[in-house]
């Protein structure tokens, strides 16, 4: 018996097992890095996304900037622009009216849903509490 150990002892591992345990070994270690490169992203993505937001509305700002004071600019330079200025500010005023009403809803949307899910919470326990 102790013969047989030794021969098989000396005789090379199966060429299919070893390729099978390397297969194996590289699938982990692909999975370890799958999941290390989620985390990292997972980290990274709100990072990325507030300086897109920023450069977007610092853009725009700057755009919106550079084109309604030169606008005013001359409609205040030129005689009989003033109509043209008030035109211009009495437009630039309905706009941000206009965008305060769409962030009035979208509080008055989001208050709507907290309060449904606050409501359905508050069911769901009192039921539970008269199934116990």
């Amino acid at each position: 018996m102790s013969n047989d150990a030794a021969m098989s002892a000396e005789q090379p591992a199966d060429p299919l097992k070893s390729v099978a345990t390397a297969m194996s070994s590289a699938a982990e270690a692909m999975r370890d890095g799958a999941s290390d490169a989620a985390a990292k992203v997972q980290q990274a993505l709100p990072a990325t996304s507030e300086f897109v937001s920023r450069f977007v509305y610092s853009s725009c700002y700057f755009v919106s900037y550079g084109v309604v004071f030169p606008t005013l600019f001359l409609a205040n330079v030129i005689p009989g622009g003033g109509p043209i200025a008030a035109g211009l500010c009495d437009g630039a005023s309905a706009a941000g009216d206009f965008v305060k009403e769409l962030r009035a809803q979208k509080a008055a949307q989001k208050n709507a849903a907290n309060d449904q899910e606050e409501a359905t919470l508050t069911q769901e326990g009192l039921e539970a509490l008269d199934g116990a």
